[in-house]
């Protein structure tokens, strides 16, 4: 596992303590086209690109790493640990016993909290989810799987996300909209969520902010609802909230 570090001059991913990856890899292919024309490609596989030795066919290809599942296990102080930051377990490319394995590692570690997100909501649908791992969608991206995505076509995969949402059970339902690339409050009037991280969109060191108006509408719909709110550290916003969602006391 990789303790994220949170200081003034070098930032992990800042909602998390740890990041945790038995799978690697990922097939999706994401990219984000910026408000210059420019495109982005996912962090991860720009991460993968640079450490050949661990990815060496690859960030596209498929990696199981049965040796660290027990590594939540050794760690007896309780964290939050992000458990697929290079790869999207839910992805339909890990076998469904992969995937077993990781959830049985989150129920035997039951003094941490588990943060799972994921791109293919609809697999959701065919597990149960312990109740410290928190189950969470990603907002889409405008390409995936080398296709480009228009904003009707995004949209609906919003909507299909919260239909998954809807479905299972789980203890904390949370949606990471990093970037938030357009107005995306309406369709998460009525989505079941206990959490939301927002962001801006970033290619390499250059940020590009959202419109206003868009992180205006977010909050005012996530306020009404007292979903609590996380802003990722690449947004530029005058009340900061690093917010985190209320657990159970069994689960804190």
């Amino acid at each position: 596992m990789n303790k994220q570090q949170k200081s003034a001059t070098k930032r992990g991913i800042e909602w998390t303590d740890y990041t945790w990856n038995p799978v690697k890899g990922c097939h999706h292919a994401c990219r984000w086209t910026m408000p210059d024309g420019t495109v982005a490609e996912c962090y991860a596989e720009t991460i993968a690109n640079k450490f050949t030795q661990v990815y060496p066919h690859g960030f596209e290809h498929h990696y199981w790493t049965p040796s660290v599942l027990d590594e939540p296990v050794k760690l007896k102080k309780p964290a939050k640990i992000f458990l697929d930051s290079m790869s999207d377990l839910m992805g339909k490319w890990v076998a469904s016993e992969q995937i077993e394995a990781v959830l049985d590692v989150c129920r035997l570690a039951h003094w941490h909290n588990f943060q799972l997100l994921t791109k293919n909501a609809p697999r959701l649908e065919r597990f149960s989810f312990p109740p410290n791992v928190w189950v969470g969608v990603s907002a889409p991206p405008t390409s995936m799987f080398g296709h480009e995505l228009n904003l009707d076509q995004q949209k609906r995969i919003v909507d299909r996300q919260i239909r998954a949402l809807q479905t299972i059970d789980a203890t904390v339902k949370w949606m990471s909209v990093e970037p938030l690339s357009f107005d995306i409050a309406p369709l998460l009037v009525d989505a079941p969520l206990d959490w939301v991280v927002i962001g801006a969109a970033t290619n390499g060191f250059k940020t590009y902010q959202p419109e206003a108006e868009w992180v205006v509408n977010l909050l005012n719909v996530l306020d009404a609802k007292k979903i609590p709110v996380f802003f990722k550290g690449n947004l530029s916003w005058d009340i900061w909230r690093e917010e985190f969602p209320v657990l159970p006391n069994n689960l804190v």
